[in-house]
């Protein structure tokens, strides 16, 4: 769970934790927490007002000490310096929802087994209640008959309220009968190809050596029909060899860029609550800067409530430059013939290589291989069925 107050991480080496602990003891100076890792380095952790205190120590003593920042969800505030109004309304916002009691906050389900909570979820909603319903205006009753008759595989419900958190407790229908039987098998061609060997270790084969089959072709089969017996299913496997062509195409341009970080990184926040985003202005918007970016998502955790409905977005944009690469001509023909190589070798790491044809190209933009490859190799599929009554 993420701080609401930003704090400050200290870690000193091993050989100057003593030093650095005797000159805190002598200095009185607060710290949150402390403790030793496992490259018996100190780690403390200090409130930001004592900060200052502490660098004077570390300046004195003459430690390495690194000091990291870490921002707790007030820095949100940071994006909205200038506009008063935002601020005020943002903390009005945390101040209403922490002392309301009339909205449901949060939806707990238990009870199922067979069903996803994700689908209980959406037969509430679409019987009225979701995260943000007004908690005098729910009908227990109907709300229960709605998603009853909506859905046939719940037999009961009940929804109880217990502050901002809907629990809901289910029993499935357990006198529906499965829609699908046991699964079986037959087993299909993986590619195209002409028949080399055939191994049946389960069903009933229905190529022959040198045949020639399409992608997606019944090879095995799991559906078995006796004279004796009628019709049986099976899970059908077994091993079909066959030889096929593989096409590899390799393409190398004489000019290219790659991709290069400047180590600039910038972190924004912005926040969702229950299910709707609010975002605040972006540095990125209008700019034609290149970035990758990640995004977290934490709850936030306001005066040891952990269930607020509101979601902190971070977006932390890492830019980078497009640098050029220019290839000569030997160059662009060394880096294909090593693509080449690598990918040959994937290829044969499950089929046996029968022959290889390779040609090669160039024009003004770059050079190209085409390669093409004979092999064996085994083209067998499982693919599941079901069978119904």
């Amino acid at each position: 769970m993420k701080r609401l107050f930003p704090f400050y991480q200290i870690t000193v080496s091993s050989s100057d934790k003593k030093k650095v602990l005797n000159d805190i003891l002598i200095s009185s100076v607060p710290i949150e927490n402390s403790k030793i890792n496992e490259n018996k380095e100190l780690i403390l952790t200090v409130k930001s007002k004592y900060i200052g205190r502490f660098k004077q120590i570390l300046s004195e003593n003459g430690s390495d000490a690194k000091i990291v920042k870490n921002n707790g969800y007030i820095e949100i505030f940071s994006g909205l310096k200038g506009r008063l109004g935002l601020l005020i309304g943002f903390i009005f916002l945390l101040f209403a929802l922490y002392f309301s009691s009339k909205i449901i906050w949060k939806i707990d389900i238990s009870g199922n087994t067979n069903i996803s909570d994700e689908e209980i979820i959406n037969e509430l909603a679409k019987s009225g209640l979701t995260l943000g319903t007004y908690i005098p205006n729910i009908d227990y009753a109907t709300l229960h008959n709605k998603v009853l008759l909506s859905c046939d595989k719940l037999s009961w419900i009940s929804v109880n309220i217990t502050g901002n958190i809907a629990s809901v407790v289910v029993k499935e229908n357990v006198n529906i009968k499965p829609e699908k039987e046991p699964q079986y098998s037959n087993v299909i061609a993986s590619s195209d190809g002409y028949i080399a060997e055939i191994k049946v270790i389960n069903g009933e084969k229905v190529v022959s050596v040198g045949d020639v089959v399409k992608k997606g072709d019944i090879l095995i089969s799991g559906v078995i029909d006796s004279q004796s017996e009628g019709i049986r299913y099976e899970h059908a496997s077994g091993e079909i060899y066959a030889y096929v062509n593989k096409t590899i195409k390799i393409e190398i341009p004489y000019e290219s860029v790659k991709k290069v970080y400047t180590g600039k990184k910038y972190t924004e926040k912005s926040y969702k609550l229950y299910n709707f985003p609010i975002k605040f202005s972006s540095k990125y918007r209008n700019q034609s800067i290149l970035y990758d970016k990640i995004i977290k998502k934490e709850s936030l955790s306001l005066l040891g409530i952990s269930d607020l409905p509101i979601e902190v977005i971070s977006t932390t944009y890492y830019e980078y430059i497009e640098e050029p690469i220019v290839l000569s001509t030997q160059e662009a023909v060394d880096k294909a013939f090593v693509e080449l190589r690598n990918s040959i070798d994937v290829i044969l790491k499950n089929a046996e290589l029968v022959s290889k044809k390779v040609e090669t190209s160039y024009d003004e933009n770059g050079f190209y291989i085409q390669c093409q490859l004979y092999c064996i190799e085994n083209i067998a599929k499982e693919q599941e069925f079901y069978v119904t009554q």
